[in-house]
């Protein structure tokens, strides 16, 4: 038996694929690019049951092989082998949301298709129990000629059956080939009329929800809210942790003055050293708060209906909804933010957005902020609730959406578009965050921040030190 080497995670956008990867690999992964793109790419490792080892390729969200952005054209590319960055994947899991297969299964067919060992993941069963959609995944095997696996990613269910089948040698099938939109059309109706059972009625809870928080004026008011309480939170609820922090700096500091005699080690020690960690450190917990509440939202399913809901606001400034996740990401930096825009088809609409994403305010200006904002704004409150330090950060942050707005409807009155253009978005069903995701989430962004930010701020303390000295 051939011993499976790689395999590749495959699927539509929010069909839960990066929380099977997570599961799979748990945090033994990285995240990168690939080379002369700006592309991420996540790979991680894991153990079969019978001892192999699999290197795990997530790659990115796709709705069609027909490739129309870059993150298609890449999941195309190494899914035909033609990519020269990657191996070829001995077998591809083709991940789909159990609730949405209408849509899903036609990128199913697609991969299929292709000609290469597969295995089909039928992810959120629980929610589509729940919702009362009867799927037949036995006879949706035999129609495919391919195993169907039923999982729950975020509650671990159907993940050992998932490893099992990966333990089995599986034959290679035909060479890859395409076949037509029309044919995949027809098959998704056919299929679908064979193994699926919907409910008849609709899931009442998120059409309970879409009425309150996609509403014009409601929905509006509910997303300031929720942005105005978040920037609250960056400084009320970081101030213990922070005060925690500089307390440890502090402590560690007297006890290296106790302990070593006077010179340039103690100084470079106390100084420099500890000095640069502890301005690193301290703005930790400001940063992963705002991690927290933006991957929380993602995972709620909550963004992409935002995006929705400020699309008619940013139209007039020039943009798109889909502008709204690039420069939401721009919060945290304007380089993850400037590479989500190629999720912007318009070519016209992805450049103005790029231009505009730096100045949204990043997590590295946050220290800044924080520093600032700590000597010159007193910690007291308004009226008994509103943090004063929190109000004058939400006013920074405001101040750099304005401007972005500014700057985006001076481009488009410069280059006179007159166009409109249609907005095309997958609302994915409500869910509860799963801590999991979230965890790994704040932690790889931890990681970025202590090495990429860190680094340069220790590095410039320690010059400092070396030119006071």
């Amino acid at each position: 038996m051939t011993a499976i080497q790689h395999i590749a995670l495959v699927g539509n956008p929010n069909c839960g694929k990066t929380s099977l990867f997570n599961q799979l690999t748990g945090a033994r992964q990285k995240v990168a690019n690939y080379a002369g793109v700006t592309v991420e790419r996540k790979e991680g490792f894991l153990t079969l049951p019978s001892g192999r080892r699999l290197r795990v390729l997530d790659l990115p969200g796709a709705y069609s092989l027909q490739a129309t952005s870059p993150d298609e054209a890449i999941t195309r590319a190494i899914c035909l082998g033609e990519f020269a960055q990657e191996v070829t994947p001995d077998v591809l899991v083709c991940v789909v949301d159990a609730t949405n297969l209408r849509l899903h299964l036609r990128f199913v067919l697609e991969v299929q298709a292709l000609g290469r060992p597969m295995l089909l993941v039928l992810n959120m069963m629980d929610d589509a129990k729940r919702r009362g959609i009867q799927i037949d995944s036995q006879k949706l095997a035999q129609r495919l000629g391919i195993q169907v696996i039923e999982t729950a990613a975020v509650k671990r269910h159907g993940i050992d059956k998932l490893l099992a089948s990966l333990d089995q040698q599986i034959p290679a099938l035909a060479q890859p080939t395409l076949v037509s939109n029309h044919d995949i059309h027809q098959q998704v109706r056919d299929l679908l009329a064979e193994t699926v059972v919907m409910p008849r009625d609709t899931d009442q809870r998120d059409d309970f929800l879409d009425s309150i928080l996609l509403h014009p004026v409601a929905g509006l008011a509910i997303l300031g809210i929720l942005m105005f309480c978040i920037f609250q939170a960056v400084f009320a609820w970081a101030a213990p942790f922070m005060d925690a922090i500089e307390a440890g700096i502090g402590w560690l500091s007297g006890l290296i003055g106790q302990h070593m005699a006077d010179g340039l080690l103690k100084s470079l020690l106390v100084d420099a050293v500890l000095a640069g960690v502890g301005g690193v450190l301290v703005f930790l917990p400001q940063i992963l708060i705002l991690f927290f509440f933006i991957l929380s939202l993602e995972e709620s399913g909550y963004l992409p209906r935002a995006a929705f809901l400020l699309d008619r606001l940013m139209f007039k400034a020039g943009l798109t909804g889909r502008a709204f996740i690039p420069l939401l990401s721009s919060f945290a930096c304007a380089v993850p933010g400037i590479m989500a825009t190629r999720s912007i088809s318009d070519p016209r609409d992805r450049l103005t957005t790029i231009m505009v994403a730096p100045l949204m305010t990043c997590s590295a200006r946050l220290p800044v902020y924080a520093l600032l904002i700590g000597a010159f704004v007193p910690a007291q409150t308004i009226w008994g609730v509103l943090n004063l330090q929190g109000l004058v950060l939400f006013g920074l942050y405001f101040g750099g959406i304005f401007s972005a707005l500014l700057v985006a409807t001076i481009i488009k009155w410069f280059r006179q578009d007159k166009s409109e253009h249609a907005l095309l978005l997958e609302l994915p069903s409500y869910r509860l965050p799963d801590l999991r995701n979230v965890s790994l989430g704040l932690y790889e962004r931890a990681s970025i921040f202590i090495k990429r930010v860190g680094g340069i701020i220790l590095a410039l303390t320690i010059l400092l030190w070396v030119l006071l000295t």
